[in-house]
C-alpha cells in the first residue's frame, strides 16, 4: 500500500478517488480521456493483458463486443489481475457504441493494418475511442467507415501485424508519452 500511494513512512489509510467500475456505455463515453473497445477478440489471455494495460496507462475505461459468456470474462478478468475492480468494462453491440461515441462527441480511431497513419502522428491529449479487432478478421466494415481516423502500427517483419496486446500497449505508452509531454 506504501508503494502504491506514494507516501512515505507509515500509510495508516489509504483510498481510491475517482469514478466507480460501474457505469453505463454513455456516462463512460462523456468521461475524459481515452476508451478503449475491443471488437470481436477471442482470447481470454488478450483481453485481461489489454484491460490491466488500460487501467495502469489511466484509461477511462473500455467497452466489449463479444458474444462471451461469463466464463471467459471472468478468465479475462483473472488474467487481467482484476483490473476491472478500477476501470469499467462495458458489454455492448457495434451500433450502439458508434451511436454513443458520436452522442459524446468522441471521435472514433481504428487501430488496423489498413490504416495510413502512425499512432504516434495522432494527437492522444483528447477524448478518443480507440478500436482494436481480433487478430483473425480484424474490425467489421461498419466500425472502419464510422472511424474518423485509421491507424497502424508500422511493422517490418513478414508477418503483417502485432498482437493485439502489443499494438495496445504501443498506443497506450504513446498517450502517456504525450501526455507527460
Amino acid at each position: 500500500m506504501r508503494r502504491m500511494s506514494g507516501v512515505p513512512g507509515a500509510c495508516e489509510l489509504i483510498a481510491l478517488e475517482g469514478p466507480g467500475p460501474e457505469t453505463t456505455l454513455g456516462e463512460l463515453m462523456s468521461r475524459e480521456g481515452l476508451v478503449l473497445w475491443l471488437v470481436g477478440l477471442r482470447y481470454p489471455g488478450n483481453v485481461g493483458f489489454i484491460l490491466r494495460s488500460a487501467e495502469v496507462a489511466g484509461a477511462s475505461g473500455v467497452v466489449m463486443t463479444s458474444d462471451w459468456g461469463d466464463t471467459r470474462l471472468e478468465e479475462a478478468f483473472r488474467v487481467g489481475i482484476r483490473a476491472h475492480r478500477f476501470l469499467p468494462v462495458v458489454r455492448s453491440g457495434i451500433e450502439a457504441v458508434i451511436e454513443a461515441a458520436n452522442e459524446a462527441g468522441r471521435p472514433l480511431v481504428a487501430l488496423e493494418t489498413s490504416g495510413t497513419r502512425a499512432p504516434w502522428e495522432l494527437d492522444w491529449t483528447t477524448p478518443r475511442l480507440l478500436a482494436v479487432g481480433s487478430e483473425a478478421s480484424g474490425l467489421p466494415a461498419t466500425v472502419l467507415d464510422s472511424a474518423a481516423e485509421v491507424l497502424r502500427i508500422p511493422s517490418e517483419g513478414f508477418i503483417p501485424s502485432y498482437n493485439v496486446q502489443a499494438a495496445v500497449a504501443m498506443v497506450l505508452g504513446e498517450r502517456l508519452r504525450q501526455l507527460e509531454g
